[in-house]
C-alpha cells in the first residue's frame, strides 16, 4: 500500500486521500485536471464502494486498487468500463507502465487502476495487463489494449462475447427521490392499502411489462405522487421488503413449461425460501399471462401450465398470510386480441378499487407503450421522434419506447443480452442494452473496399463479428448507444446506409446470388432492375440524415435534405407508412435461392435465348405466425402475371400501395400482405394492381426451378474472371474466416466483388486468373469451407438459422448458437446411413416469426421453449411447398430418435434423385401441406 501511495504522490496534479468518501467529496469541488486519488485494498466491500462512486461520473475522482492475495480476478475491474466514460487499467505494482500517467491525465471521467503485487500473480499465466482509454476510441483507435499477446479467458469472454461486445449501465443511478412530483390527495379507494403502490413484473416478450407500466401510469395520473408509485422487475425487488409494503401489484408472464421468466425466477425462489417472512400486512393482486393451447388444445398439460407462475405466486403469497385484494386475472393468447381481453377486465376492477378509474392514462411519465404503432408513425414527424436527442443521452443505454419503434425504419433494433439479465438485476443496474444495425444492400453485392469498411466497423463499434442474414446483407450486433451514430457515419463514408433495412417499409430487395445461373452480363442486367425496384420504393424522409449523419452547422445545411421545406411528404408511404414490413425478391431460374414464394412481392426472371424478356409477378407470401393462434399462418405467394423489365418497379409500387391502402392496421399480427391476398383473393389483388398500373399484366410465362442452395467452389464466367462460393456456417463471419476474407478483400481491392447469399453465405466475384491461386491459397491456409469436400455434409451446406438468443427479445429458444450442434449429431446418423452428402434443407428459428424461413425447410425447427422445438417436415427442395408439423415440443434427444429411422428408410427406399422432403410425403410419413390456410388442420400421420 505504501509503494502504491508513493507512486500516486509522484504524479503531477494529484492528491491522495485516506478514504473513498473524502476523495469523492474533494473530487466534486476540484478543478478539472486535478485528480483526487484514494488507495484501497482489493476486496468485495471495496469493489462495491468503488462501483457506487464510479456511477456518479465525477471526472476528478481516481481510485487505485491494490491486489495482495491470489487469486486475482480482473472481471470486477473490467465492469467499470460499463459506465461509458471511465479510464480503467490493470498492471503489476512493480511495473505499472504508463497506466498511472494516463489515469491522472484523463479528465472526461473517473479513473480506476488495479495494481497487483508480484506474489499475488506469481505463476498466474492468465494475468493480463490492459488499459481502457476512451480517448483512443474518440481518435478512431481501439479503446481497449493489452500489454501482451496473452489475454486471460475471463477477459476474452467479457470483450469477445459473440452476442455482445461490451455492456453499459446507467452512468448516474437515480436517487431515492428521483421522479418525485407534487400530487393531490390520494383516492379514497387506496385507503385500505396505505399511500404507496409497487408494481412488479416478470416478462420475456414485454407483454407483462406493458401491463405493469400501464398500471403504474394510471396510478400516477390518478393522483398518486410520482414517488408513491414504483414499477420494476420482480428480481430487482428485495423479497425481505415485502413485509413492509402496503400493496403490491404483480404482472406475471409464463415461459417454457409453466416457468417464471428470467427476470422473475430469482424473486420466486427467494420468496419460497423465506419461511420466516410474515406478510399479514401485505395486500396484493396478480395478473397472469399465458396461452391455454400452448402445449396442445384441450390437453391436461396445457391446462396445468397455463399461467402457472401467476397461480404458483398467488398460492405462495396466500400461504404466507398476505391478503388478496381482488381475484387473480388472466390474459390468454387464444383470445381475439390475446392478453388484452383479460387485462381490460382485470385492470378495470383494479382501477376502480384504487379510485383511479377516471384518470387519463395517456399522460404522465413514459412508463411504456401508450400509443399504437400507427399513432407513433403519424405523430413523430416522418420517423424523427426524439431519436436525435435520446441517442445523445449518455445516462442510460436505452432509448424511449416510441423511439424503439421508429429506429427500426432506420435499420436498427434495440436489444439487450438476455444471458445477462439476471446478473444485471442482482447488480441493480439496467439491462445490457445495445443495438443491432442492418445495412441496406440490394442484391447483396458490395465491393472489396466496402467489405473492408464493414470489417473495421464490426471491430471498432460492434462485437467483432459480421452476421450475414437471410435478407442478403450484413448485421452488426452489440453496438452501444453512444456508438450508433458513429457506426452509421462510418457506413456512410463507405457509400452504404441502413435506410429501410427494417421497419414498416419496403425492405432490402433480394436477387439470386449464384453466378452459374446465367451469363455475367445478364446477371448484371437483372441486378440493375433489382436496384430499380429497391430505389423506387425507398422512403424519402430526410430523418435518417438529420438524426445519424448531421455534424455541425455546415453538415446540417448539406444533409438536411428535406427539412427546410414547410411540409415533407412521402409520395408512396404518406404519414402512416405501411401496416407491416414489405419484402421483395427477384429470382433467376433455375435457382430459387431467394425463396421467392416467401415474399410479399416476387419477380421471376424469364430468360429466352440468353435475353431477359421480363418477370413473372408473384404476391402474397410470408411465413410468420404465432404459436397456437389459428388466425395466423404461413402462406406461399401466388403468381398473378408477367411484366416487361422496365415495368417491374411500377408493378412493385402498385403492390405496395394496395397493401398500404387495404392492409389491416388494427392488428399487426394480421397486417402482412399475405393476409390481404388471403382475405380478398389473388384475383381481386391482381385487379387492384392493374387498376393502379393503368394496363393489364400479361399471362405468366413458363419457368422451371431446380434448387435453392448456394454454389460452392469455383466457376469461370464468360469474361474469363472467376467466382468462388464460400460456406459461412449460419452466416457468422468470425475468427479465422473473418481474417481470411479480410485478406482476400485486401488482395482484390479495385476489382473484386462480394455477394452475400440468402442462405447466409458468400460468393467472391471478379477474381482474375492471376489472383485465383492467391485466393485459393488463403482459403486453404485458413480452412474456409468452399467445396463439396470442405463443406462436410449436405445438412451443413443447407442449414440456416436466425440469431435468436441471447439478443432477440422474441426468441423462445436457441437457433444460431445451437443448430450446428444438432447438425453435428445428425451428420453422424446420416453418415451411418450413407446419405451424408445428400443435400437436405434444415432450418431453425427461435420463434415462429420465422426469420430463418423454417416453414419452407425439408426439416424445420421452430422454438417453443428453452431446448424445446416444434418439428416440421415435408417441404420440397426448390421452395414451392410448405412443410407440416410432425412432432410437437421435442428436445434434442427426441429429435435424434425421430430422425434416425427416417434417415435409414430414406437411404434404403428413395428413388433416383428423390429429395428428402418429397420422400417423406410420398411414403406417407408426413401429410403434404397444400395451402397455408391448412397449417393448423392438416393432420399428422
Amino acid at each position: 500500500m505504501e509503494k502504491a501511495t508513493a507512486l500516486i504522490k509522484a504524479l503531477p496534479s494529484s492528491k491522495v486521500f485516506n478514504s473513498l468518501d473524502s476523495a469523492s467529496a474533494a473530487a466534486g469541488a476540484a478543478e478539472e485536471g486535478n485528480k483526487c486519488w484514494t488507495v484501497l485494498q482489493l476486496g468485495k466491500s471495496s469493489l462495491s464502494e468503488v462501483h457506487s462512486a464510479l456511477q456518479q461520473g465525477c471526472g476528478q475522482l481516481a481510485v487505485l486498487l491494490v491486489a495482495s492475495q491470489s487469486p486475482v480476478s480482473q472481471l470486477e475491474v473490467l465492469r467499470a468500463m460499463e459506465y461509458g466514460g471511465v479510464y480503467v487499467a490493470s498492471a503489476e505494482l512493480e511495473n505499472p507502465g504508463e497506466c498511472l500517467k494516463e489515469a491522472a491525465s484523463y479528465t472526461a471521467g473517473p479513473s480506476l487502476v488495479l495494481l497487483a503485487e508480484a506474489a499475488a500473480i506469481k505463476g498466474d499465466e492468465r494475468w493480463t495487463a490492459f488499459r481502457y482509454d476512451p480517448r483512443r476510441e474518440d481518435a478512431g483507435g481501439c479503446a481497449f489494449v493489452t500489454d501482451s499477446s496473452r489475454v486471460r479467458e475471463e477477459i476474452q469472454g467479457f470483450l469477445s462475447r459473440e452476442s455482445l461486445l461490451t455492456l453499459i449501465a446507467k452512468k448516474s443511478l437515480p436517487s431515492a427521490n428521483a421522479g418525485e412530483a407534487e400530487g393531490g390527495a390520494l383516492s379514497e379507494g387506496l385507503a385500505a392499502a396505505s399511500k404507496t403502490v409497487t408494481v412488479l413484473y416478470s416478462s420475456d416478450t414485454g407483454h407483462a411489462e406493458e401491463c405493469a407500466k400501464a398500471v403504474a401510469r394510471q396510478c400516477r395520473n390518478g393522483g398518486y405522487a410520482g414517488s408513491a408509485v414504483r414499477c420494476g422487475t420482480m428480481d430487482s425487488f428485495d423479497v425481505g421488503a415485502l413485509a413492509s409494503e402496503p400493496l403490491v401489484v404483480f404482472c406475471v408472464a409464463t415461459a417454457g413449461k409453466g416457468e417464471f421468466c428470467g427476470n422473475g425466477r430469482n424473486f420466486f425462489q427467494k420468496l419460497s425460501d423465506r419461511s420466516d417472512l410474515a406478510l399479514s400486512d401485505l395486500k396484493y393482486c396478480i395478473f397472469g399471462l399465458g396461452d391455454s393451447h400452448y402445449w396442445g388444445k384441450g390437453t391436461e398439460e396445457s391446462k396445468f401450465n397455463f399461467a402457472k407462475p401467476a397461480r404458483d405466486l398467488d398460492n405462495l403469497l396466500e400461504k404466507m398470510g398476505a391478503q388478496r385484494m381482488m381475484p387473480t386475472g388472466f390474459g390468454d393468447d387464444q383470445d381475439v386480441d390475446q392478453y388484452h381481453t383479460g387485462f381490460a377486465e382485470w385492470k378495470g376492477q383494479l382501477f376502480s378499487r384504487l379510485g383511479v378509474d377516471k384518470a387519463d392514462a395517456a399522460g404522465g411519465s413514459d412508463d411504456g407503450p401508450v400509443k399504437t404503432d400507427e399513432q407513433i408513425k403519424v405523430e413523430t414527424k416522418q420517423l424523427r421522434g426524439s431519436m436525435k436527442e435520446s441517442l445523445d443521452d449518455i445516462t442510460t443505454g436505452q432509448i424511449p419506447f416510441q423511439d424503439t419503434k421508429l429506429i427500426k425504419s432506420h435499420g436498427s433494433y434495440q436489444q439487450d443480452d438476455r444471458d445477462l439479465r439476471e446478473e444485471r438485476q442482482k447488480m441493480g443496474v439496467e439491462n445490457a442494452f445495445s443495438f443491432m444495425i442492418r445495412v441496406r444492400l440490394p442484391g447483396g453485392f458490395c465491393t472489396a473496399e466496402q467489405w473492408i469498411a464493414m470489417d473495421d466497423i464490426c471491430q471498432n463499434f460492434a462485437n467483432g463479428t459480421l452476421k450475414i442474414t437471410t435478407r442478403q446483407t450484413w448485421q452488426v450486433h452489440g453496438v452501444l448507444k453512444r456508438d450508433v451514430k458513429n457506426t452509421m457515419r462510418a457506413m456512410n463514408k463507405a457509400c452504404m446506409d441502413t435506410v429501410a433495412a427494417c421497419g414498416d417499409v419496403c425492405r432490402n430487395v433480394l436477387c439470386t446470388s449464384r453466378p452459374d445461373v446465367c451469363s455475367k452480363e445478364l446477371h448484371k442486367e437483372i441486378l440493375h432492375y433489382t436496384y430499380d425496384i429497391h430505389d423506387h420504393c425507398l422512403p424519402r424522409s430526410g430523418a435518417y440524415h438529420e438524426i445519424f449523419l448531421m455534424q455541425g452547422d455546415e453538415m446540417a445545411e448539406k444533409t438536411q435534405i428535406m427539412g427546410s421545406t414547410p411540409v415533407e411528404e412521402e409520395p408512396l408511404y404518406g404519414l402512416t407508412y405501411l401496416p407491416r414490413k414489405f419484402k421483395v425478391a427477384v429470382a433467376i431460374p433455375p435457382s430459387n435461392d431467394v425463396d421467392l414464394f416467401a415474399h410479399c412481392a416476387g419477380f421471376i426472371a424469364i430468360i429466352e435465348n440468353g435475353k431477359l424478356l421480363g418477370f413473372n409477378v408473384a404476391v402474397g407470401g410470408g411465413l410468420g405466425f404465432t404459436h397456437n393462434n389459428q388466425k395466423t399462418h404461413p402462406r406461399l405467394a401466388d403468381v398473378i402475371g408477367f411484366c416487361k423489365p422496365g415495368q417491374a418497379k411500377y408493378v412493385c409500387e402498385c403492390i405496395l400501395t394496395v397493401a398500404r391502402d387495404f392492409g389491416d392496421r388494427t392488428g399487426r399480427k394480421h397486417a402482412r400482405v399475405k393476409y390481404t391476398v388471403e382475405d380478398y383473393g389473388p384475383a381481386w389483388f391482381k385487379e387492384q394492381v392493374e387498376e393502379r398500373l393503368g394496363y393489364p399484366l400479361e399471362a405468366a410465362k413458363p419457368y422451371t426451378l431446380e434448387h435453392r442452395g448456394d454454389m460452392h467452389g469455383w466457376v469461370k464466367a464468360n469474361d474469363g474472371t472467376w467466382s468462388c462460393g464460400l460456406l459461412i456456417p449460419i452466416g457468422r463471419v468470425k475468427e479465422s474466416s473473418r481474417v481470411c476474407i479480410r485478406k482476400i478483400a485486401e488482395l482484390l481491392k479495385g476489382e473484386g466483388g462480394f455477394r452475400m447469399t440468402c442462405n447466409q453465405s458468400l460468393v467472391l466475384e471478379n477474381i482474375s486468373e492471376a489472383k485465383k491461386p492467391m485466393v485459393q491459397k488463403l482459403l486453404d491456409e485458413y480452412k474456409v469451407m468452399h467445396s463439396k469436400e470442405t463443406t462436410v455434409s449436405g445438412l451443413r451446406r443447407n442449414m440456416v438459422a436466425c440469431v435468436a438468443l441471447p439478443t432477440c427479445p422474441l426468441a423462445f429458444a436457441e437457433a444460431e448458437r445451437y443448430l450446428p450442434t444438432l447438425v453435428e449429431r445428425l451428420e453422424a446418423v446420416a453418415d451411418k446411413c450413407g446419405i451424408q452428402q445428400d443435400d437436405i434443407v434444415i432450418r431453425m428459428t427461435g420463434c415462429p416469426n420465422s426469420c430463418g424461413r423454417p416453414s419452407m425447410a425439408e426439416i424445420g425447427f421452430i422454438g417453443k421453449a428453452p431446448g424445446t422445438y416444434n418439428m416440421y417436415m415435408g417441404a420440397d427442395f426448390v421452395g414451392k411447398r410448405l412443410n407440416t408439423l410432425y412432432a410437437e415440443s421435442v428436445s434434442e434427444d427426441e429429435i435424434i430418435k425421430i430422425l434416425t429411422p427416417i434417415f435409414g428408410q430414406y437411404a434404403k427406399e428413395k428413388e433416383k434423385s428423390e429429395r428428402f422432403g418429397d420422400f417423406v410425403v410420398r411414403k406417407g410419413i408426413i401429410k403434404e401441406m397444400k395451402n397455408g390456410r391448412d397449417w393448423w388442420t392438416t393432420p399428422e400421420v
